[in-house]
């Protein structure tokens, strides 16, 4: 999720099936669309708006995509009935207070969609405030099981599926990033054995010429 200059934890989940899952068609109900969950459309101009909110409040060091803006849209429902099913609720006058507190951005000013994706935000950190990591994990199984039934159909320009182990939007990798296969080295050609039945040719000597020898010296008796 969104890290901040304020304490906002990452989702935890125990699934680790990733649905992949992209817009087919270009229907009244999609065009446009950044995501399509169920009946509930979120559009292009929604996560452009909500990036052009948060991105003060987090900063421009923190790396933050309109992916991952497009992913606490989609969780946002969810996130905060979840919280309010433990007595956490956020509410949107929440969010529009938290984010007035941090100065960084006129409330005034926000857009719809910026005030959800920060209600997603402080949701998702209730959620995981004091609480057991097997509780934890329950919370967000749920989750994904209402996504599944509900259908998520997400823009592939954003990406192509949710990882449920993170809640995050997966990535494709074009094509051309892909490492190429490693070539199989060269077989070196390994010589033959020597057959022990054929004879290895001798190197004939080189003829010495008379008093070029080298003297021999004489052994030496022992006293």
């Amino acid at each position: 999720m969104i890290a901040t200059r304020r304490r906002v934890g990452a989702l935890v989940a125990g699934a680790s099936a990733v649905l992949a899952v992209t817009l087919s068609g270009c229907g009244s109900s999609q065009a446009g669309a950044a995501a399509v969950v169920g009946d509930r459309r979120i559009s292009v101009a929604q996560v452009q708006e909500g990036y052009r909110d948060v991105l003060p409040l987090v900063g421009q060091d923190a790396g933050v995509t309109q992916a991952q803006i497009l992913n606490l849209l989609i969780l946002q429902p969810y996130l905060s009935q979840a919280a309010a099913d433990l007595g956490r609720g956020v509410s949107e006058q929440d969010a529009r207070l938290d984010i007035s507190s941090s100065g960084a951005v006129q409330p005034a000013d926000l857009s719809e969609a910026g005030v959800e994706v920060w209600r997603a935000n402080l949701a998702n950190t209730a959620l995981q405030t004091d609480r057991a990591a097997a509780e934890i994990t329950d919370t967000y199984s749920g989750i994904e099981e209402k996504l599944k039934a509900q259908g998520v159909h997400i823009n592939p320009r954003y990406g192509n599926g949710i990882d449920y182990s993170t809640f995050t939007i997966t990535q494709a990798s074009p094509e051309w990033l892909k490492a190429p296969e490693a070539s199989e080295p060269a077989e070196v050609p390994v010589p033959a054995p020597a057959d022990p039945n054929t004879e290895t040719p001798v190197e004939p000597e080189t003829p010495v010429e008379p008093g070029t020898e080298t003297p021999v010296p004489e052994e030496t008796s022992a006293p």
